[in-house]
Parts: structure tokens; sequence; C-alpha cells
């Protein structure tokens, strides 16, 4: 199972961490691991390419963290879709996929 943390402050988020594999399917045909994947990435790129902003970022077999030290429209609209997309993919793949928010 991944488990992905959604860490807010002042009710933007600031950091998203997936921790685990899903276990969905083989790596390689792993649906639910690739949307992860995929929403993860291009968050992050979005923030540092759309938005404009400095992400520190830690990706490696079954870990991925990234964090931002400031926030805008911009990073609340990326962050945001992609909290939304991970929980409706976690709703429809509950063994495989958690999503927990908290607040620093």
């Amino acid at each position: 199972m991944t488990l992905i943390t959604i860490t807010r402050s002042r009710g933007h988020i600031v950091r998203v961490k997936a921790e685990g594999h899903t276990g969905y399917a083989e790596s390689g045909s792993d649906i639910v691991c690739a949307a992860v994947s995929a929403l993860t990435e291009a968050a992050a790129n979005g923030l540092r390419e759309v938005a404009g902003i400095r992400v520190k970022d830690t990706t490696r077999d079954g870990y991925k963290e990234f964090s931002i030290g400031e926030y805008n429209q911009s990073t609340d609209a990326i962050l945001e879709t992609m909290a939304l997309a991970l929980k409706d993919i976690a709703n429809q793949y509950p063994r495989y996929l958690k999503t927990e928010d908290q607040t620093k």
C-alpha cells in the first residue's frame, strides 16, 4: 500500500509525501502506482515551471517527497488539483492507496 501524506500550513499545501508500493500489480503494470507517480511528478514540475517556485524534492524507490517554502494562487491550484485526483484514486482503490491530511 502507498500512503500519501499531505501537509498544510495555514490552509495551503506545503508538503507531499508518498511512501510504499501500491501492490496493485507487478512493477511496470501497476496502474495505481503509475497514476500516483504521474500526479506527484506533474505537480512538482508544475510548481517549478509554471508557478516558478523552488521545490525541495526527494525521490527513491517507493518514496517521493516534495515541499515548498512559499505559496500563492498558482501553487494552491496545482497542489489542490493533485490532492483531489489522489483522493479520487484512493477512493477507487482503497486497498492500494490511502491519503492522509495533516496540519503543520
